[in-house]
C-alpha cells in the first residue's frame, strides 16, 4: 500500500533520515522505536507529506507522491501528534471540522460514538474545549482524527499524556480500525506498548532502520 524506496532527508549536511526502504501493507500494525533524535518523527512527517525527501521516492498505492494532490494525501493518511491541536471552540465544532473540509454532512452519530469510546460521553457538543483538561483535549483530538477512516494512521506518542486506563481505551479503538484494513504506524517509547497489538517493531537509530522484529 505504502512504500518508501531509498528515502533520505538531509538538513545542513546532516543525515536525519538515511536511505530508508520500507513497505507498509494494508491493515499492518507497526511500532516505531528508537532513541530521541533518531529520526522517528521526521520519518512520520515525510510519510505525511509535511516535508519532502532529499533523495528517494514515496509511493501510495503504487503512485509516487508527486502525482498525488496534497489534499488527497491528507484524506488518506491521518497524523496524530503528542500535543492536541484543537480550535478554541466547542467539542462539536472540532469534531465537525473533518466533514467541513470535505463539504460533507457532520456525522453526529459517529461523533457521539467516538466521544463515548474515548471516555468523554458525559460531555455534550456545546462544551468548549478550553474548559477541558490537557488529557481530555488530547482525547478529543484523537476522536476528531478518527471521524473518517483513513488508509493509514500515523501516531507520534499520541497517548503518552494519558493515564493507563484511557490509553488502553484509545489503543482498543485504534487497533479495531486495523482489523478494518487501516494501516497503523505508531511511535512509542513504551516497551510494553510496543509489545502489544503490533505485528512488527522497527528500531530507528541515527536515521537508519537498525532492526526489524516480527511480533505476529
Amino acid at each position: 500500500m505504502l512504500e518508501l524506496k531509498n528515502v533520505s532527508y538531509h538538513v545542513d549536511n546532516r543525515d536525519i533520515i538515511n536511505n530508508i526502504s520500507l513497505k507498509i501493507e494494508q491493515g499492518e500494525t507497526i511500532a516505531i522505536v528508537g532513541p530521541s533524535g533518531s529520526g522517528k518523527s521526521t520519518l512520520m512527517r515525510l510519510i505525511n507529506n509535511l516535508i519532502s525527501p532529499t533523495e528517494g521516492e514515496i509511493y501510495l498505492n503504487g503512485k509516487p507522491y508527486e502525482q498525488i494532490s496534497p489534499e488527497t494525501l491528507r484524506m488518506k493518511i491521518s497524523y496524530l501528534l503528542q500535543e492536541s491541536d484543537l480550535f478554541d471552540r466547542t467539542i462539536g465544532e472540532n469534531l465537525a471540522f473533518p466533514a467541513e473540509v470535505r463539504n460533507e454532512k457532520f456525522d453526529r452519530k459517529r461523533a457521539k460514538y467516538l466521544l463515548k469510546t474515548v471516555g468523554l460521553g458525559h460531555y455534550n457538543f456545546n462544551t468548549r474545549v478550553d474548559h477541558l483538561s490537557g488529557g481530555e483535549r488530547q482525547r478529543i483530538t484523537i476522536a476528531r482524527q478518527l471521524m473518517y477512516k483513513p488508509q493509514m494512521l500515523l501516531l507520534d506518542e499520541a497517548t503518552s499524556a494519558l493515564d493507563k486506563q484511557n490509553s488502553e481505551k484509545i489503543e482498543k479503538l485504534i487497533f479495531n480500525m486495523a482489523k478494518e484494513g487501516v494501516s497503523i504506524l505508531w511511535i512509542t517509547h513504551s516497551n510494553e506498548q510496543s509489545s502489544r497489538h503490533f505485528k512488527k517493531r522497527i528500531k530507528i537509530v541515527e536515521g537508519r532502520i537498525e532492526q526489524e522484529d516480527d511480533l505476529s
